[in-house]
């Protein structure tokens, strides 16, 4: 998936939910979202797409957080963006190794299920959904999702609902 639909997609769903909260900062950490993706950067592709390896980075920051300011607001955030990627990555058939480094074996998943609308109605054609297993391999990858039409259109949502929104508050005021 691409950059802009790991970004905006996690963002206008936690705007919406978390109000309150500053959306200049709420964007600055949206960027973690890209995180898992630095894995194709260091050479092992699929160690940041792992349940287990985030999970490990982002407890210490709970801890912290909860230790110095007595919550876990801004790292339940930073951790719902994060763990977004993943939900991102399997819905657009990329692999994720959710228990990777206690086994290599990564799940895709794929919506194969095709509508056929004859006349008088419609027929479906193949599984709903199909799971293939994929195995860790090492190594430089490309990242081919940089901008695409979804990521554009998940961006105009945002900005769209966000002016929606202080357009009403600016109304209620």
């Amino acid at each position: 998936m691409d950059i802009l639909t790991h970004i905006f997609i996690p963002l206008t769903i936690i705007y919406f939910f978390k109000k309150e909260l500053n959306p200049y900062y709420t964007f600055t950490l949206a960027l973690l979202t890209l995180l898992p993706d630095l894995d194709k950067v260091i050479g092992l592709p699929g160690i940041l797409h792992s349940i287990i390896t985030l999970t490990i980075i982002i407890s210490p920051l709970l801890i912290i957080e909860k230790i110095t300011r007595k919550s876990w607001a801004y790292t339940s955030i930073i951790a719902f963006f994060i763990f977004s990627h993943l939900l991102l990555d399997l819905l657009d058939t990329s692999p994720i190794f959710p228990l990777y480094p206690l086994i290599d074996t990564g799940l895709i998943i794929e919506f194969p299920m095709k509508v056929s609308f004859n006349n008088p109605g419609f027929l479906f054609i193949g599984p709903p959904i199909k799971i293939l297993y994929t195995k860790l391999e090492t190594g430089f990858n490309t990242y081919t999702g940089v901008i695409s039409g979804f990521g554009i259109a998940s961006m105009l949502l945002f900005i769209t609902l966000t002016m929606i929104v202080k357009k009403r508050e600016k109304e209620q005021a």
